[in-house]
């Protein structure tokens, strides 16, 4: 055991590792604190650098990067960023001067200077064989070239791809170096050799990934024996080292028969599947399902029409706004006919021309994959508080509420977005409502400082869907929260559940301790007179929901509430000059 340790352990001559000088190969130096970039006169011959020395490094490299790889880019930079790895291995596509792109492995080392300055410094090596440098492992090129071979003699090919990635391995090159995670990488590339057989072949390709291809009418069952075994190995390689070194793989699987498609497609597949096996928890197996992948596909259309929408000036976003009202003043015995509107609360929609708009909750998850929420979250800001403050010039005491994601919370400056658009629109902050959704999964401190914050501008704290996440009322009190929105289904199991006098008693419940606490109560999700004549007996502040009326764009707003606002009713043609 501790023989094999050792050998784990023991640097080995990689060609790769000691290959600093080939023709190959270039040197690179990155100032992470001033984000500039220094490379070798000769590598621009090659990668589409603008100079020997640029600035904006993180941005110029990441826009040369091919968009599949983007994502292993941007988490290694993440990492650096954070200090947590600083010594690491990346392989990835470039563009050429020739605007194609070729394969790069990066390997590099951070280093902190006596003078403060943090450096990062290592090699670009061009991978211009057909063959891994690390594990001899024939490189994606190869893998081409034989499944284009077979289907030219055979008309078409059956078979399958078992797509491969090391787990923990970034955290073995951090902690033990690279040599250490290259070696890791070697076990396993000989456990796939071994794997090999029925015309079954393994590939390195791009990260720290191994595929499989079977062109020999090998079928999906085949290939999950043979992970299974992979895995096996992988548990006696780590009983052998004593647990000194911890891996494990996730792997997806897409089977073909008689298929003429190009193997790019079918690898796209096979990464989808292993995306897939990763997000239901590491060291998983998934099989390839046309279904999800046909809405993969469809989400990363959506993608791109969505940032070309921002790119555009936001054409194609709009704020639809549905109206909040004053279950206080409710009278359920009148049918409806003395409704007040307090308000309305701002929700996004999205769609081309002359196409039905989608919903917030299909646009903003894909915002926030895309990193797109904070641009637009700060185009919402100025839209809703803008149309606030037009409408306010006929009832001044209208609300305006606004929801806020987690990544605006996290990934930009939502305190200096909110003072700018309060600064642009001129609207009166007491007028205007943030919402936030309750959750366990950002820090509470910094939450609290944001919102002490927030207040000191006299904007008003609400939170959203409450009862579905991990808080507690003196947690809400404690970050001064106005308004408790109990979810729909919450509302709806009061009035529609098998226990709905249960359901309904929690609600009053918490209806009177907000109350106790100085807090309202907003119930969304009413969705007839039923359900009013039920819950206004439970006393809550709002009511919110299709009975009162559904999303809709500003000019129908007017239309459907103008008759309930406080003081003058606006008319239609009032709407809020654009704010850039």
């Amino acid at each position: 055991m501790e023989e094999n340790k050792a050998n784990i352990f023991k640097p080995k001559t990689f060609s790769a590792s000691v290959k600093n000088s080939g023709l190959n190969d270039f040197i690179f130096l990155i100032d992470l604190k001033e984000d500039t970039c220094s490379v070798s006169e000769s590598c621009a011959k090659f990668i589409q650098v603008p100079s020997a020395n640029f600035p904006n490094a993180t941005k110029t490299l990441a826009s040369l990067v091919h968009q599949d790889d983007i994502g292993i880019f941007n988490d290694c930079v993440d990492q650096i960023k954070k200090g947590n790895s600083h010594d690491f291995i990346l392989e990835c596509r470039m563009k050429s001067p020739s605007n194609t792109y070729i394969p790069i492995s990066f390997r590099a080392k951070s280093v902190s200077l006596p003078n403060g300055q943090s450096l990062l410094t290592g090699t670009i090596c061009l991978k211009s064989s057909r063959h891994d440098d690390i594990t001899g492992l024939p490189l994606e090129a190869q893998m081409i070239h034989d499944y284009n071979e077979a289907r030219r003699s055979q008309g078409s090919v059956s078979g399958f791809i078992l797509a491969i990635r090391i787990e923990g391995l970034e955290h073995i090159n951090a902690n033990f170096g690279l040599e250490v995670g290259d070696n890791i990488f070697n076990i396993v590339a000989k456990a796939c050799i071994d794997a090999q057989k029925d015309q079954t072949r393994a590939y390195r390709i791009s990260g720290n990934k191994i595929a499989l291809l079977n062109i020999g009418g090998g079928t999906a069952t085949d290939a999950q024996g043979i992970y299974q075994s992979l895995k096996r190995r992988i548990g006696d390689i780590e009983f052998d080292l004593d647990y000194s070194v911890v891996f494990t793989i996730s792997a997806g699987i897409v089977a073909f028969i008689n298929d003429m498609s190009e193997l790019k497609d079918l690898i796209k597949k096979a990464d989808f599947s292993l995306s897939m096996g990763r997000k239901c928890g590491k060291n998983n197996l998934y099989f390839f399902n046309n279904s999800e992948y046909s809405k993969h596909i469809n989400r990363l259309d959506l993608h791109e029409k969505l940032r070309e929408s921002v790119k555009d000036n936001f054409k194609g976003f709009e704020i639809y706004y549905q109206p909040v009202i004053d279950a206080t003043e409710f009278d359920p015995k009148t049918g409806g006919q003395k409704v007040h509107v307090i308000g309305a609360e701002a929700l996004l929609r999205w769609g081309p021309p002359n196409s039905e708009k989608l919903p917030a909750d299909q646009v903003i998850p894909v915002l926030e994959e895309t990193g797109l929420m904070a641009p637009v979250g700060r185009w919402i800001l100025m839209k809703a508080f803008n149309q606030c403050h037009v409408w306010n010039q006929y009832d001044k005491n209208f609300h305006m509420s606004v929801n806020l994601s987690y990544v605006q919370l996290e990934r930009s400056d939502i305190l200096f977005d909110v003072e700018c658009a309060l600064e642009k629109t001129k609207v009166n902050p007491e007028n205007i409502t943030l919402e936030i959704t309750e959750s366990g999964y950002i820090d509470h401190d910094e939450l609290q400082r944001l919102f002490d914050e927030l207040h000191k501008l006299k904007i008003n704290i609400d939170i959203d869907d409450f009862g579905t996440g991990y808080s507690n009322l003196r947690y809400i009190q404690n970050l001064h929260a106005n308004t408790l929105k109990l979810d729909y289904s919450f509302v709806q199991k009061a009035v529609r559940g098998k226990d709905g006098d249960s359901e309904r008693r929690v609600i009053e419940h918490i209806i009177n301790m907000a109350h106790d606490l100085g807090m309202k109560v907003c119930l969304e999700g009413i969705e007839s007179e039923n359900d009013v004549e039920i819950l206004s007996k439970l006393k809550p502040d709002k009511f919110q929901g299709f009975f009162f009326g559904k999303p809709v764009s500003s000019y129908a707003f007017l239309d459907r509430n103008k008759q309930y606002f406080r003081d003058n009713a606006p008319q239609k043609s009032d709407e809020p000059e654009e704010i850039s």
